[in-house]
Order: C-alpha cells, then structure tokens, then sequence
C-alpha cells in the first residue's frame, strides 16, 4: 500500500465527533507506569492519549509518584496502587508472604478498574522495583485473561524479555522498542539482527503480537504484514518522545477497537486496508507522532521538548485524518 493509501485506511477508524455522543465513546485509556525516580513518562504517555482525541486516561502507580503526576494535569485520573518496595516496612521488605499479600493487594486493586478501558498502556516509567515487577505480571495476565489490547514500552518490554510468554501468541499486543530495547528482545528470541528479515522473524516468533522498531524509520510487523513509517520527524532527539509515541498508538488502538465493534468485525483482513487493528493503530500513532515532532521542532528547533510535540498532537490529527469535523 502507498503512504496516502495508508494513512485512508488509518482515516477510517477515526470516529467523527459529535454532540450526541457520549464520555467515554472517543477511548478509555489506562497508563501503568511512574515510580519515584520516573513520573515524567507516564505524564507523557497518557496526556498523549488524551491530546490524539481520547476522552479519558488513567494512570496506575506507585504511592511515591502519584501526587507528582496528580500536578502535572487535572485531566488525569490517577491510581497509588502499585505495590513498591519502599512502601513496604524494613522488616517486611525481606519477608516473602509480605511481599506476596502486598502484590495481592495492588493487583486486586487494579483489577477492579480494568474492565472500564479500552487499552492499557504498560511501561512508561515503571523502573525496576522487583515488587512492582511482581505486580504488573500478574497484572499482564489478568489483562490477556480479559483480551485487553495492551501497548508495551520501555520497562514494560524489560518484564516480557524475561517472561515472553506474557506475550506470546497474543494478538491483542504493540510492543514498541527502541535500539536497545529491540536487541534485548531478539537476543531473548534467539533471532539475529545481523541478517536480513529480523523484524519479521521476531514478529513471528512471538506469534501475535505487532513490534514497533522504532528509529529513522519505524518499521511495523505482526508477522503477516509489515510496514514502513518514514515520515520526517524531528532532529531533535528529546526524552519522552518514545512515551509520546505510546500514548498515540494507544489512542488510535482505541479508535479500532470501537470501529471493529461498530462494524462487527471478527477477522482482521476485514478492516480497512485488509491490516490487523494493531497495525493500523501502530502506523496511525507513529504518522501521528512523527508528524507532531516536525511541527514542535519547526518551532522551537534545539530547545524542543516532548511537552511541545504533544502541543502539536490534535492539529496533527485533524490535518491527517480529517473527517469533516468542524
């Protein structure tokens, strides 16, 4: 398919807007990530959805950052449940069934919001607590239990390079690595990214998912169709885009997910373009993103910051995918 063929095939998921619609109908979204050290991901991530056009976006974490992040926008919907070790008294720190009651605890806690999204981001700024590891495992398996479409990045995709059957053979998954994050996942994978056709091998030896390889040109695979995202992007390499990126591809995976609903769709060759729902939200969000980055770095050049893509965000959409909304 050509870029303009694409981006139509994108244009047709993007629900129109409406007075007549109701809260909610444009996506629900859910962001697990933000610890101490790293509440400016999740920040970016979910107000990136909401910025795409999604209605509503939560974000799960832990006690530490929640308050932060609660700062940042009064349009997030913010949840402390993630258990954390530094949540934990000294004494139960190093105590098993402690530790085990506290991941009950935050999972359980959890639980009871996840039938209200539509996707769920995993990763943005999540860290490396082995408690809240524990706890967004099981989590991950609840949410495949739930056939919940997740977008996975950062260190969300270091949990499922050391536990690839989390993802394995689900469908409903967008992983989305970057140079590092991409070689982890082959090497775990056994493939080589010396010899050609790697991304496909990865995609296919996951046997479901979609991979996002993100860089000069995003490439896209879900093992069956494979595309290129070689839009211009900004020069600017500032942190939190990658977050940006997530939150779009979120949005837009919202976006099919109702559209396939709307039009009782049950295979994906029969949505638009003939490409799985996760591979149109995958190349939407990326166009989206790339896009947004042109415009923030045409203004601001070397002091562009991930705040100034997601500024850039709505136009974006409207520009590419206009539905006639007034």
């Amino acid at each position: 398919m050509t870029p303009e063929q694409l981006k139509a095939a994108v244009a047709d998921i993007v629900p129109s807007l409406s007075a007549d619609k109701s809260k909610g109908q444009a996506g629900k979204i859910a962001t697990i990530g933000g610890c101490r050290e790293y509440t400016g991901a999740p920040f970016f991530a979910s107000y990136s959805a909401l910025k795409v056009g999604s209605d509503l976006s939560h974000v799960f974490c832990t006690e530490g950052a929640a308050t932060v992040i609660k700062s940042y926008s009064p349009e997030l919907i913010v949840h402390p449940y993630l258990a954390d070790s530094h949540d934990l008294p000294q004494e139960a720190s190093s105590s098993g069934r402690k530790r085990e009651e506290a991941v009950d605890e935050a999972v359980g806690a959890i639980e009871h919001w996840l039938e209200r999204f539509d996707v769920v981001v995993v990763g943005p700024g999540l860290g490396r607590d082995e408690l809240v590891h524990d706890t967004v495992v099981k989590v991950f398996q609840l949410m495949r239990d739930k056939q919940l479409p997740m977008v996975i990045d950062a260190d969300g995709l270091y949990i499922v390079t050391k536990n690839l059957g989390l993802v394995k053979g689900y469908p409903h998954a967008i992983l989305t690595p970057n140079k590092n994050e991409y070689q982890r996942l082959a090497d775990a994978l056994g493939v080589d990214t010396e010899q050609e056709g790697h991304l496909e091998k990865i995609a296919r030896a996951l046997e479901g998912p979609t991979v996002v390889r993100k860089g000069a040109v995003d490439e896209i695979c879900n093992g069956t169709s494979t595309l290129h995202c070689d839009a211009a992007g900004s020069k600017r390499r500032a942190g939190g885009q990658g977050d940006v990126l997530s939150g779009s591809i979120a949005a837009f995976m919202s976006w099919a997910v109702n559209y396939g609903e709307t039009h009782g769709l049950m295979e994906a060759a029969d949505y638009p373009g003939g490409l799985a729902p996760t591979v149109l939200a995958a190349y939407g969000g990326c166009l989206t993103a790339r896009h947004a980055a042109a415009g923030a770095y045409a203004k601001k050049r070397r002091s562009m910051v991930a705040g100034d893509v997601i500024e850039e965000l709505g136009d974006t959409v409207d520009r590419l995918f206009d539905q006639g909304n007034a």
